[in-house]
């Protein structure tokens, strides 16, 4: 390892694959933290969890006792350049359209996603 290596940021995977709040909120959480310590974050959600990243999906979240507001934690990976990548079988699978989709959102098939992620240091799933 020479120092520049010593300073690059590293990947973390977190998966989704429940739209419950306790799921969503806890990938979302823990994405935010990776992105604010510099970790390249890769926000993947399976079918499962698939309709939390719909518009309007996320707001149902907010208000719950003891949770921070789960729109900022999504704006703020976003701004610290974390992805959010949708499964494209999460389309069909639960009857969404991509134009409901939030921005920012990525759709990839599982083995795209696989190539991105190969070199994470760590994954995390919910």
């Amino acid at each position: 390892m020479n120092d520049e290596d010593e300073f690059a940021p590293t990947k973390m995977v977190i998966m989704c694959n429940h739209e419950d709040a306790d799921s969503v909120m806890a990938a979302l959480v823990m994405g935010a933290a990776a992105a604010a310590t510099g970790e390249e974050v890769l926000m993947f959600f399976q079918p499962g969890g698939a309709r939390a990243l719909v518009k309007g999906e996320l707001e149902k979240f907010q208000g719950i006792q003891g949770l921070p507001d789960p729109i900022s934690l999504y704006d703020s990976i976003q701004v610290l350049d974390g992805r959010f990548i949708l499964c494209e079988l999460g389309l069909p699978n639960k009857g969404i359209e991509r134009e409901s989709l939030r921005d920012g959102v990525e759709v990839m098939m599982a083995s795209s996603f696989l190539l991105d992620s190969e070199d994470a240091r760590a994954v995390y799933c919910y």
